[in-house]
């Protein structure tokens, strides 16, 4: 290990959790604590002071407990987790996912699974000592065909036309339409920039960057793309938003609506998620159920999620107060019903404040991108969210 490691070890058997540390040790750079939970204690992080680098949790008889202990703290009070228990417990593993656990061995654990999880926490910390200097937004359907795309066309053209360095890009490789918003053909996109992102810079990522003449740097799938974002390894995502924090004060990311590891490590990452929506009782549901996943699953704070209601009608059934409700604590943006203009942008190639520079809906998205632009508190961390610990329990 090339960074040393502060590492929280608790149980209820001692034997155990002193194999367990002989085995951490072994790795080079590990200091370990120990601590027994005896009678009635339950809180695996009672009376600690200073987080450590990782939390390990041999979880016992009283894993029910255990874990809710560290459910009941706020996400950014919680350390890096590694929860060892027995196979087999869906709901065990499950609660696990609530409280942030990282991944769930099973003893006996070998050198291999030990290892890979303290290199993630070696990584995440190099990375949180250089993150990157741009603010990173994400704009995803609530329900297909709310808008999202159009919403982060203009919202990020807005920004450049502000005069922020701002990179525009579009994750879905299987159909993504956003270079039609600026009549631009991308020749060597996303897809190949993803391929070399082991090797990324400034330099090497300008050559997939397409520029519109508003100075926004468009990065998209080229048409001859043939590739499934499920395919996309983590990390590769991880360092392409990384060279383009470098370059850029901006980036907006429209994303698909489907979460899986790539579009939810850019959601772990987003200092703002704006989920776009109509205002239907389905788009009601399916925004309740969006915000279920990104709070309850990849441990968003809520604070980072903004509601935008697209083609508003105040006289509509489902009001604002309606989805205020269902959707409590989170701020909502209006943006108004404007099909004629927002097609004519889109068919042809234009975005909407050239077109349309006096439009209502040109006017609420400049009021939507002022508002982003407003500087904020730095958001808490979210949790890493394991796709390795998500699919333990579908079997």
């Amino acid at each position: 290990m090339l960074t040393r490691l502060e590492i929280r070890l608790v149980g209820r058997s001692r034997a155990d959790m002193e194999a367990l540390e002989a085995l951490l040790r072994s790795q080079g750079g590990i200091d370990v604590t120990l601590r027994q939970l005896i009678n009635g204690n339950v809180d695996p992080l009672e009376d600690v002071e200073m987080l450590p680098d990782a939390l390990v949790l041999m979880v016992g008889e009283c894993w029910e407990a255990e874990l809710l202990a560290l459910c009941e703290r706020p996400v950014g009070e919680r350390p890096p987790l590694l929860v060892v228990g027995p196979k087999g417990n869906v709901e065990l593993i499950r609660l696990a996912m609530r409280a942030g656990a990282r991944d769930y061995f099973s003893p006996p654990i070998d050198d291999g699974e030990i290892g890979r999880f303290l290199r993630e926490i070696v990584r995440d910390r190099r990375e949180e000592q250089a993150l990157p200097a741009a603010s990173l937004t994400a704009v995803i359907n609530a329900k297909g065909g709310s808008g999202a795309s159009l919403v982060a066309a203009n919202l990020a053209h807005r920004l450049a036309v502000e005069g922020k360095e701002c990179a525009l890009v579009d994750m879905d490789v299987q159909f993504g339409s956003l270079p039609l918003y600026f009549n631009l053909t991308p020749d060597h996109g996303l897809v190949q920039a993803l391929d070399a992102a082991d090797s990324l810079d400034s330099l090497a990522m300008s050559a997939y960057v397409q520029h519109h003449e508003s100075g926004l740097g468009l990065l998209a799938s080229s048409p001859e793309d043939r590739v499934n974002l499920s395919e996309v390894p983590e990390s590769r995502v991880e360092q392409l938003l990384h060279v383009l924090g470098q370059d850029h004060e901006e980036v907006v990311v429209d994303l698909p609506r489907w979460i899986n590891g790539a579009t939810a490590c850019v959601l772990e990452r987003a200092d703002r998620v704006l989920m776009v929506m109509q205002q239907s009782v389905a788009h009601l549901h399916d925004a309740q159920r969006l915000r279920d996943i990104l709070v309850h699953e990849l441990g968003l704070p809520t604070a980072r999620l903004v509601v935008v209601v697209n083609r508003y009608d105040k006289r509509n059934e489902v009001s604002l107060g309606a989805i205020g409700d269902a959707l409590p604590g989170l701020p909502l943006h209006t943006l108004p019903n404007d099909y004629r203009h927002a097609s004519q942008s889109i068919n042809v190639g234009s975005p909407l404040i050239e077109l349309a520079r006096k439009a209502p809906l040109t006017r609420a998205l400049k009021a939507l991108a002022l508002a982003l632009m407003t500087p904020r508190e730095p958001p808490v961390p979210a949790r890493r969210w394991s796709l390795r610990l998500w699919n333990r329990t579908q079997h």
